[in-house]
C-alpha cells in the first residue's frame, strides 16, 4: 500500500471563491496559484443527447435500492470527477452501468487541489463534468455552478441521514446541491497490548487520557502520537476546542478565536507535547496522518486520534506490527462536569451535478446510486473488497443512519462501527460552512503552531483574532 505519505496537494482542501481570483489570492493558501488556475481550463465536448427510457424516481431515502431505476441512452459516457481517496464509488459503478446501459468516465484527482480543476472549468462556462465530488466548504463556493436538486425533480428525504451528511450537501441558502457520500469521524485508538501489559484501563475521561499519555512515554515509546504541523492542524485543534465546550462561529458570523475556551484548547494541546514525538509539530507531520500512523502502527505509541481507516490498517500485517487483535477504539474522552463528555471532529462530503451538464437525469440517477443506505452499507461490509479494488482507498463511513445497525456488519468490526456512530452524538464541527473557511483555518493554524514553538498562546490568539476580523471586514459574507 503506497499511501503512507501523501503530498500537501493531496490532503489539503484548497478553498477557491468562484469568479474572484482577487479574493482567492487574498485568502489563498498556495503560492503561484493564479498561474495554476489559468493553466487548468477544461476541454469542451460536443453536447450529447440523452434521455431515460423510463421516468426517474423523485425521492431518495433509506430504503432506496441502488439496482432499481431507469435506463439511459447517451451519446457519450457520463463524466465524473472523483477524489482519489474514495475508490469505493468507482468500485460500485459497474452495477449502475449494467443496470442503466450507460457508461461512466472518471477523472480521478487528489482531493486537496480539486478546486484548481473546478474553478477554471466552472468559470469558463463550458461543459466539463456531469458529477462533481465536493466537501462542505466547496458547496457554498460553487453554488452558482451546481444544480439544485429540486430543479431536477428530486425531493430529498433526510430522515435517515446523519446531521453531518445533511450539512455536507446543503448550501447555507438551504438548497440541496448534492447527495452525501462519506462521513469521516475522529475516534480514539489505543494499542491494546500496551494497555493490557501495563494493567492500564482504556481511558474514559480526559484525566485518564492525559495520565496514560504520561505513563506510556518512556525511552523510545510515546503515550500519544498525532500530526500537529500546519496543513492539517485545524481539524485536530477542533477536537480540543470541542472538549472545552467551544463553538467557533457566533450568531452574526463572528469568529471567536480570542476567548478563554479557544486559548485553553491550545494550552491543552501544548500540555500533551511532552508525551509525543518532538517532530509532530514540524512538516510533514501536518500532512494528514502519514507520519503519525507509522509510529502508532509500528507499536511505538499508545494512543492516536484519527479516522476509520486506522482500524482496518491496524489489522493489515503489511502495514501494521500490532498483531491480530491490535487496537481498542473508543469515543474521545471528555472532561465531564460542566464540560462535554466527549468532543471531536467529523466532516462530510457529497456528489453534486454541474449546471452545464446536458445529461442531468442520468447524473442524478448515478448520485442516487452512490448515496443511499443500501449502497453505503458496503462501506461497512466490503472493506476487504474495497482494499483489493484500491489498496490506497481511505473511504469513510456511511452518511445514513440505518447501515450502522445492519445485521450484516462483520462481528469483528462492530467496535469501530458502534464507536463511530456514538461519536457523532457529540460536537464535531469542521466549520466548513462559509466561503472564508480556508483563510480562517490558515490563521488559526499559524497561531496554534506559533504557540507550539514557544510563543505565548494568549498573544497569538489575540493577534490571529485581529487578522481574522480584518479579513472578514474586507470580504463581507465570507
Amino acid at each position: 500500500m503506497e499511501n503512507e505519505q501523501r503530498s500537501l496537494e493531496e490532503e489539503r482542501p484548497v478553498n477557491v471563491p468562484p469568479l474572484s481570483r482577487r479574493k482567492f489570492l487574498v485568502g489563498g493558501t498556495l503560492a503561484g496559484v493564479g498561474a495554476a488556475l489559468a493553466a487548468c481550463g477544461p476541454t469542451a465536448s460536443p453536447p450529447p443527447t440523452g434521455a431515460p427510457s423510463s421516468a426517474p424516481s423523485t425521492g431518495t431515502g433509506p430504503s432506496a435500492e441502488p439496482s432499481v431505476g431507469p435506463t439511459f441512452t447517451l451519446d457519450r459516457p457520463l463524466k465524473v470527477i472523483l477524489a482519489n481517496h474514495t475508490g469505493f464509488y468507482a468500485m460500485v459503478t459497474p452495477e449502475w452501468e449494467q443496470r442503466t446501459g450507460a457508461k461512466v468516465e472518471f477523472t480521478r484527482e487528489a482531493f486537496g487541489p480539486l478546486p484548481l480543476k473546478l474553478t477554471p472549468a466552472f468559470e469558463s462556462g463550458g461543459e466539463s463534468w456531469d458529477v462533481i465530488y465536493l466537501w462542505r466548504a466547496w458547496v457554498d463556493l460553487y453554488e452558482k455552478y451546481l444544480t439544485p436538486l429540486d430543479e431536477v425533480g428530486l425531493t430529498v428525504d433526510e430522515s435517515d441521514m446523519l446531521p453531518a451528511a445533511v450539512e455536507a450537501s446543503k448550501s447555507s441558502s438551504g438548497k440541496w446541491l448534492g447527495l452525501p457520500s462519506n462521513i469521516y469521524t475522529y475516534v480514539l485508538y489505543c494499542n491494546k497490548k500496551m494497555f493490557a501489559d501495563a494493567g492500564v484501563k482504556i481511558p474514559t475521561t480526559y484525566d485518564e487520557f492525559t495520565a496514560a499519555a504520561k505513563q506510556f512515554t518512556t525511552g523510545d515509546q510515546f503515550g500519544y502520537v498525532d500530526g500537529w504541523a500546519p496543513l492539517y492542524l485545524f481539524p485536530k485543534w477542533c477536537v480540543w476546542y470541542h472538549l472545552n465546550g467551544g463553538d467557533l462561529y457566533g450568531p452574526n458570523g463572528e469568529v471567536k478565536f480570542d476567548d478563554p475556551i479557544a486559548i485553553k484548547a491550545t494550552q491543552d494541546m501544548m500540555d500533551l507535547l511532552p508525551s509525543m514525538p518532538k517532530e509532530v509539530i514540524e512538516s510533514p507531520w501536518g500532512i494528514y496522518d502519514a507520519e503519525a500512523k507509522k509510529v502508532f502502527l509500528g507499536g511505538k505509541a499508545a494512543m492516536l486520534i484519527d479516522y476509520q481507516h486506522i482500524w482496518y490498517e491496524a489489522r493489515d500485517p503489511a502495514l501494521s506490527a500490532l498483531g491480530d487483535d491490535p487496537v481498542e477504539v473508543t469515543i474521545i474522552p471528555g472532561k465531564g462536569g460542566s464540560l462535554p463528555a466527549s468532543g471531536g471532529q467529523f466532516v462530510g462530503e457529497c456528489f453534486g451535478i454541474a449546471k452545464t451538464s446536458p445529461v442531468k437525469e442520468a447524473a442524478l440517477d448515478l448520485i442516487k446510486h452512490y448515496s443511499n443506505a443500501a449502497t453505503q452499507l458496503g462501506l461497512l461490509t466490503k472493506r476487504t473488497e474495497i482494499h483489493t479494488f484500491d489498496p490506497a482507498d481511505e473511504s469513510g463511513f456511511p452518511s445514513y443512519v440505518s447501515p450502522y445497525t445492519d445485521a450484516s456488519i462483520p462481528a469483528g468490526d462492530k467496535a469501530i462501527v458502534d464507536t463511530t456512530f456514538k461519536q457523532q452524538d457529540f460536537k464535531g464541527n469542521r466549520y466548513g460552512t462559509r466561503a472564508g473557511y480556508q483563510k480562517i483555518s490558515d490563521i488559526v493554524e499559524a497561531a496554534v503552531s506559533a504557540a507550539f514553538h514557544g510563543a505565548d498562546p494568549a498573544a497569538e490568539h489575540k493577534k490571529a483574532q485581529a487578522e481574522i476580523d480584518a479579513y472578514l471586514e474586507q470580504n463581507p459574507g465570507f
